[in-house]
């Protein structure tokens, strides 16, 4: 294995991510839950290691992340930056964020048919159809994210608000209406949108699609730096040493991506050999595809209430008393998808 996974062919080569799914919040219960029945070393999280062609944009490594966890591509997503690396790229001003549009940002307007282009699932096999959209050559098809296309749209919303009435905060308004609950929202000032701070405008104007998610044409090697590697917010790449993946806002399902530079700890620790890793390797660049070189904790599935939803779902159906609750909710999760079988890393992806 070479110290640094390096340029192989045609300018394409095998770059490593690491997946992990988490949740901040989860009880003991669920912890053990997830380490006796969902494969968790840490019982915190469910991971995946994988190598990722180094031109894939972020739009497919969603459709990779899709067959990774079991989920269906049935839910909103997006990608993000960090909160602290959002605040120091656009200054937490309204400009700051609008010279990045079409750069980094997506634009204000929604979208939704724009960013899923090319979401036609119709009949078949659903697994085959998601591989096809993970494996190159990588094509963006949409249009809001061309940056001239994206800049008219940023444009004509600053014209379009102008002058903008700002609120107070909505934690403010709620302290005041705890001690007068006939009090009103406050109108603070009249002023520019372009003059206007992120907050200002947050708290007087609603976005649907909001100002923090990720061109999905950028690609992913691009935008993170390796562990131990510097970023470089004045030149733009790379930005961040960790990327946020959102899947489903309403079981806020929350995957943190890293880059690494090589897979030295998982050759050390003896969880892939040299041969597995250069036939990995092999296929990224022979079939311009990503491969999963390590994995810890079972698939997950739709609709079932983020990780905590799921860890409780394993209780259900391994300790459960209710023998019938138990059958039921696995014929539940068998009807969306999911599967207790286990499956070897070739054929994760």
């Amino acid at each position: 294995m070479k110290n640094n996974i390096s340029l192989l062919k045609d300018e394409i080569y095998p770059v490593r991510l690491h997946l992990e799914l988490s949740d901040d919040y989860l009880s003991d219960y669920q912890k053990r839950m997830l380490r006796r029945y969902g494969e968790s070393v840490s019982g915190n999280s469910i991971t995946r290691d994988i190598l990722v062609p180094s031109d894939m944009p972020l739009h497919n490594l969603h459709y990779a992340i899709q067959k990774l966890f079991g989920w269906q591509n049935s839910h909103l997503r997006s990608f993000n930056l960090p909160k602290e690396i959002y605040t120091k790229l656009t200054g937490g001003t309204v400009a700051g964020w609008v010279n990045l549009v079409g750069i980094l940002f997506q634009p204000p307007s929604e979208a939704e048919e724009d960013v899923f282009w090319d979401d036609d699932y119709e009949r078949g096999s659903f697994k085959i159809w998601l591989r096809k959209k993970y494996t190159g050559p990588y094509i963006y098809g949409g249009i809001m994210e061309d940056p001239e296309v994206a800049r008219q749209d940023v444009e004509a919303f600053l014209e379009r608000f102008r002058i903008l009435e700002v609120r107070e905060s909505f934690s403010d308004y709620i302290k005041r209406k705890e001690q007068d609950e006939n009090t009103k929202m406050k109108i603070i000032k009249k002023a520019p949108l372009i003059d206007l701070t992120l907050e200002e405008m947050d708290s007087s104007l609603i976005i649907e699609g909001g100002t923090e998610d990720l061109l999905e044409r950028l690609k992913v090697n691009k935008v993170i730096a390796a562990q131990g590697e510097d970023i470089n917010l004045e030149g733009l790449f790379p930005i961040t040493k960790e990327l946020i993946y959102k899947y489903d806002f309403g079981d806020n399902w929350i995957i943190k991506i890293t880059k690494y530079k090589d897979c030295e700890d998982l050759l050390k620790n003896n969880i892939i050999d040299e041969y597995e890793l250069e036939e990995a390797e092999d296929i990224v660049i022979s079939k311009h595809k990503p491969v999963c070189i390590n994995k810890e904790g079972v698939f997950v599935f739709d609709d079932v209430g983020g990780l905590s939803g799921f860890a409780d779902f394993l209780g259900t159906i391994y300790e459960g008393e209710d023998k019938e609750e138990a059958s039921s909710a696995r014929a539940w999760a068998k009807s969306l998808g999911w599967s207790a079988a286990k499956v070897s890393n070739k054929k994760m992806l």
